[in-house]
């Protein structure tokens, strides 16, 4: 481990993100795009759906540009966690042929992902723009938020990767766990960040804003659809969950990693 100096190690990164994205894209001609058409088709359903039938996304303005401020960030993370989850499996040859540190591998396909999110959010920011969202100050604190955020999916990844490992099933628990995780979280709803009143129970509330993506979300309602400057609630939140996943995904797959390369 310690011949892995700071220069090989991004080296390799580079190779790995690089590889990710060669490979996702093969053969592909839309490449790029499906990364934006995704949640894109997501915010017609969800745009018809609470504006037609149920109704509540009628009270705010630009619903659609409401639902994509937080559909972008949310297929980043869920994309990265479905990657991670089977990053160690789809390599296993890799692991087995030779030593390099395999926690870059579920952190690769965070990065991989973190590419798509920020050419989509350059995309997104336009299009606000036009429709009058103009961006405020707040605007400089995207980046650290953005950081924030890569670092929780990281630290979830690695403990993904290392469940699947050992229990198959994982991959399939995630992809539930996505399905009521998005749900729960306010993506295609607000708590706060755009003064509309739609929890009207406090304790819900309360419960609501313990999701460690809630922070991250209600930040970027705030900074890309309404221009204002986040609660700091959301601060606390997304850096106490992004380091205690950092913190228990590194100490999970340090300790899981030899034996791993033997179950594999």
């Amino acid at each position: 481990m310690s011949n892995w100096d700071i220069s090989r190690l991004r080296l390799l990164m580079e190779s790995l993100v690089s590889k990710d994205l060669k490979v996702r894209y093969k053969r592909s001609a839309l490449g790029f795009g499906w990364f934006l058409l995704k949640p894109l088709f997501s915010m017609i359903v969800y745009y018809f759906v609470f504006t037609r039938i149920l109704r509540f996304g009628g009270a705010i303005p630009h619903f659609s540009l409401f639902l994509l401020t937080g559909l972008l960030p949310w297929n980043f993370f869920s994309s990265s966690l479905s990657a991670s989850t089977s990053s160690l499996l789809d390599n296993h040859r890799l692991i087995r042929s030779i030593y390099f540190p395999r926690m870059s591998l579920p952190v690769a396909e965070v990065l991989a992902n973190l590419i798509h999110l920020v050419l989509a959010l350059i995309v997104l920011e336009a299009v606000l723009i036009i429709f009058g969202h103009t961006p405020g100050l707040s605007i400089v604190l995207l980046i650290p938020a953005v950081l924030l955020f890569t670092v929780m999916a990281a630290g979830a990844g690695m403990i993904l990767s290392i469940g699947n490992v050992f229990y198959r099933d994982v991959k399939q628990f995630v992809e539930v766990l996505l399905l009521a995780w998005f749900y729960a979280s306010p993506i295609i709803y607000p708590l706060d960040s755009i003064g509309v009143n739609i929890i009207e129970s406090p304790r819900l509330l309360q419960v609501l804003r313990f999701n460690p993506v809630a922070g991250f979300m209600e930040i970027m309602h705030s900074i890309l659809y309404a221009g204002t400057w986040p609660a700091a609630w959301c601060w606390v939140s997304l850096s106490a969950w992004s380091a205690v996943f950092l913190i228990v995904g590194s100490a999970v797959f340090r300790k899981a990693e030899p034996v791993v390369v033997k179950e594999l």
